[in-house]
């Protein structure tokens, strides 16, 4: 008579082994979200960084071609018209939408190089802006205390040798990201994007305290960051330079 083959019972887990293991898993997932965070931060900076490089060596082109930087936009300097971003991508051999600002599409559906990353990740600011130029994210300030918002009386320059000169002579801060600070009720409301994601306004109302820092880049290629606690922004003693006009202030 042949013996059967016996299957072993298999043991399955426990509700406390498998408690156990979820809660291994939810700590180290919380070990490594902030370090995920951080990473994805950082690769947006450096985009962001590449962005204003490029821009930089197209306005060098240009200054090469012409005689001088491109003229300031006249409206405001947080502001790009198509006509600047087709020239930008014809010295760069990019490409941009077709047409004119009001049939592009969307901040996140728009080529990379023209908008700040953080700026198409935050859904916010979409669309076309006075004067019919596009809200990139990035602000323009070569030539800004020869450019027309300021000799016609609309804004004002505080130390603005630190600005490049309409025929960059010498050395000075051609672009940035945008830092907008506006005047409110309740409180000062600044407008930017490198910042804390634990900010007290959900929505492009920050303290300067908020702020993690900007990106700068200079006429003669230079880029850095520089941290939100170097940020002086008040008073006309201020080492960073200041533009203050009808729509509020820029800093870098």
């Amino acid at each position: 008579m042949k013996r059967g083959w016996s299957i072993p019972a298999r043991r399955a887990f426990t509700l406390m082994e498998l408690l156990v293991v979820i809660a291994i898993i939810a700590i180290l997932a919380s070990l490594l979200l902030p370090v995920l965070t951080r990473a994805r931060q950082h690769a947006r900076r450096v985009v962001c960084l590449n962005n204003l490089r490029q821009f930089v060596v197209a306005d060098s082109i240009y200054a090469h071609d012409f005689g001088e930087l491109p003229a300031p936009n006249p409206f405001v300097p947080s502001t790009l018209s198509v006509a600047r971003l087709t020239a930008m991508a014809a010295e760069l051999r990019l490409s941009v939408p077709s047409g004119p600002a009001g049939v592009w599409p969307k901040r996140a559906e728009q080529p990379k190089w023209i908008n700040c990353p953080m700026a198409a990740d935050s859904g916010l600011a979409e669309g076309v802006v006075l004067g019919g130029g596009l809200y990139t994210g990035y602000a323009y300030y070569g030539g800004v205390e020869q450019g027309s918002m300021v000799t016609n009386g609309f804004a004002s320059v505080v130390n603005p040798g630190q600005a490049a000169d309409a025929r960059n002579t010498r050395r000075g801060v051609l672009w940035t990201d945008v830092l907008d600070e506006f005047a409110t009720s309740d409180a000062r409301r600044f407008e930017f994007f490198h910042v804390r994601r634990r900010a007290r306004y959900p929505d492009f109302r920050f303290h300067a305290d908020e702020l993690d820092g900007i990106h700068r880049a200079w006429s003669d290629g230079s880029v850095e960051w520089v941290p939100g606690r170097r940020f002086t922004l008040t008073g006309p003693t201020s080492p960073d330079c200041r533009l203050q006009h009808l729509l509020g202030n820029f800093y870098f």
